[in-house]
């Protein structure tokens, strides 16, 4: 999904071709004279990324069937966050050789790794999110402002309700603003996204209670038809009438149906069967 989200943005890195040319010298002359190699210790440092020369921790990352061992060095680790810094010479410090993490992606996790060492920033849209994850869980800020600056850059109709939900998880309230101007102006793309469907039910209901949508209320109705749903198949639930009714629960009431035009009404969302016989007769009352 993240890739029809975003367009693609990369920027590429030396640190592979520095892994390479080490490779290649150590072939060629031992084991200790690739420091020469380079005269930074930024690119020293860029060096050791991914690298088990030297490595005195392990992760093992990512959710069981899908995991990376990812080999790391606690110092470097330590002075780029203070998570880890904890982790290795906190008060609670263990000494462990290996750390499971299952709460995070492999790629994202070496994406927050590649900023730590190389001080490099290598954000894709597939993987922006998660990296932003990470870089929250382990407290680096530097790292997660700039996926947050990426996710504004690619900020569309299409994504601003995805965008939205995990703006408030994330507690970004500069990118939640954005996302709900982009909603409020182009309302029916953004309900007709694909994107729509994969919110939680607290961002759903923020969005029906939204005042400034820029949206006939037949379009808020059918979106919130399709979210139900797509909840439904995330339950395990058969898509029928009273599912969809069911998993909507109070946010059905959030859409301002006696706004339609009669037309749409009557040959819409009294059709849809989701609202009871009574509450249909109810609006044709209203209406009348």
């Amino acid at each position: 999904m993240a890739a029809e989200l975003f367009p693609t943005k990369k920027l590429v890195s030396s640190s592979i071709q520095n892994q390479q040319n080490v490779s290649n010298n150590n072939s060629a002359q031992g084991c200790c004279s690739w420091q020469g190699l380079y005269p930074t210790i930024r690119e020293r440092n860029s060096v050791m990324f991914n690298n088990e020369m030297m490595a005195d921790v392990h992760f093992v990352v990512g959710p069981p069937g899908g995991t990376q061992r990812v080999p790391g060095h606690k110092y470097v680790l330590a002075v780029g966050s203070s998570v880890f810094h904890a982790m290795f010479y906190g008060e609670l410090a263990e000494d462990k050789e290996e750390i499971r993490i299952p709460d995070v992606e492999p790629p994202s996790f070496l994406a927050m790794l590649k900023y730590i060492y190389c001080d490099e920033i290598d954000l894709c849209a597939d993987t922006v999110l998660a990296t932003l994850y990470a870089a929250k869980k382990y407290i680096v800020p530097h790292l997660a402002r700039a996926c947050v600056n990426f996710l504004e850059t690619s900020l569309s109709a299409k994504n601003a309700c995805v965008l939205l939900s995990q703006s408030c998880l994330f507690e970004e309230p500069d990118l939640t603003q954005r996302c709900w101007e982009v909603i409020d102006a182009q309302a029916e793309l953004a309900l007709r996204s694909e994107g729509f469907c994969d919110i939680d039910v607290q961002t759903l209901e923020s969005i029906l209670q939204r005042e400034t949508l820029n949206a006939k209320e037949m379009v808020v109705f059918e979106a919130a038809l399709n979210w139900a749903e797509a909840e439904c198949q995330r339950r395990d639930l058969p898509p029928t009438i009273e599912n969809k009714r069911l998993v909507l629960g109070k946010a059905i009431y959030l859409i301002r149906i006696p706004t339609m035009v009669l037309e749409d009404f009557a040959n819409g969302a009294a059709q849809s069967g989701v609202l009871t016989l009574n509450e249909t007769n109810d609006i044709f009352l209203w209406y009348t």
